[in-house]
């Protein structure tokens, strides 16, 4: 009559650990908190150098994580793939991050099209976004204009908002209506046309 032998005992210990590491993994997966991209937001801009007149188109997005963590790295990749910006950035109490304009440098539009965003999160996840970029806008060139010799800044819109500053940061007050006289002073004229996405720069 066959002897019939039943497990080892190094055989239990095997099964009893593939079944303890199987049950690790299955509680790790439920307890894995949920990660989602929320509130993303893209806007694009015309930046305007008075003086001398340079333009430079930016990029800015910013987004909230469902699980907030302190810092993630962000990949931003061109519709071409071409142009790739890769940065860490820290996010606030409430999960939200604002990366810094994106540009290819003064007098360069950015390319028209899809752009893909990658967050990677502490844990190796990564999240992907696609924002789209359209054509660049023309600017007017009449819009808003300074004169050297006079000091006279023209700004030929109501819905203009308009920031002076002097060397030190100090908030300054250009008076009156346009054109505006700016005093000597005046280090910084910021001047913003937000429904357009034109802002306007003066180093006067």
């Amino acid at each position: 009559m066959p002897i019939r032998s039943g497990p080892t005992l190094q055989h239990k210990k095997t099964r009893r650990a593939l079944a303890l590491l199987l049950l690790f993994l299955l509680l790790s997966a439920c307890s894995r908190e949920e990660l989602r991209l929320l509130n993303v937001s893209s806007k694009v801009h015309t930046l305007v150098e008075l003086l001398p007149h340079e333009e430079t188109m930016t990029l800015s997005l910013s987004f909230t994580l469902s699980s907030g963590t302190k810092t993630v790295q962000v990949l931003v990749s061109s519709p071409s793939g071409e142009r790739r910006w890769v940065m860490s950035v820290d996010g606030d109490e409430q999960g939200f991050y604002q990366l810094p304009p994106l540009a290819l440098g003064k007098g360069l539009a950015l390319e028209q099209g899809s752009y893909t965003m990658d967050v990677l999160y502490k844990d190796g996840r990564t999240l992907t976004e696609t924002v789209t970029v359209p054509a660049a806008r023309a600017v007017v060139s009449d819009a808003v204009s300074y004169d050297e010799e006079t000091r006279l800044l023209s700004v030929h819109s109501p819905l203009a908002s308009i920031e002076a500053y002097d060397e030190q940061g100090k908030s300054l007050s250009l008076g009156g209506g346009s054109p505006y006289l700016v005093g000597e002073d005046v280090q910084l004229v910021l001047i913003g046309l937000a429904e357009e996405g034109l802002f306007y720069r003066l180093k006067p």
